[in-house]
């Protein structure tokens, strides 16, 4: 399986895995006006290891949004950990890292964020 292949797979499998979180939409086009709460999948940061041709892992940055009001935190607070949880009980093979707080600009319109850092083994 190719790079390319295997890391579209792992995205699909964190999207899936975001699917499962009640009350949130995922969204795999970034140019897509969000709907919020989202989550979007971004592009991975890859690493190799010693000699390897090949990434033997990448670091995924998952964002979940919300739309920009006064319950913005205490929404993102509350989603944030789910969608984290998810991934971890049901992905093997990733492990999340760490939560950022940020803003996500989605059809010219701020969305406050969290990026949830997530490492996958390829």
């Amino acid at each position: 399986m190719s790079t390319a292949e295997l890391v579209a797979e792992r995205a699909e499998e964190l999207r899936a895995a975001a699917r499962t979180v009640d009350g949130v939409r995922v969204y795999e086009d970034p140019s897509a006006t969000v709907r919020p709460p989202g989550v979007f999948v971004g592009p991975p940061r890859l690493q190799w290891q010693a000699m390897s041709s090949a990434p033997t892992s990448a670091t995924f940055v998952v964002i979940v949004m919300v739309a920009m009001d006064k319950r913005a935190l205490g929404r993102l607070l509350e989603l944030t950990p789910r969608v984290a949880e998810a991934i971890d009980s049901l992905l093997p093979d990733a492990a999340v890292m760490s939560a950022d707080p940020g803003v996500f600009l989605s059809g010219g319109t701020d969305l406050p964020s969290y990026e949830i850092t997530v490492e996958v083994s390829l």
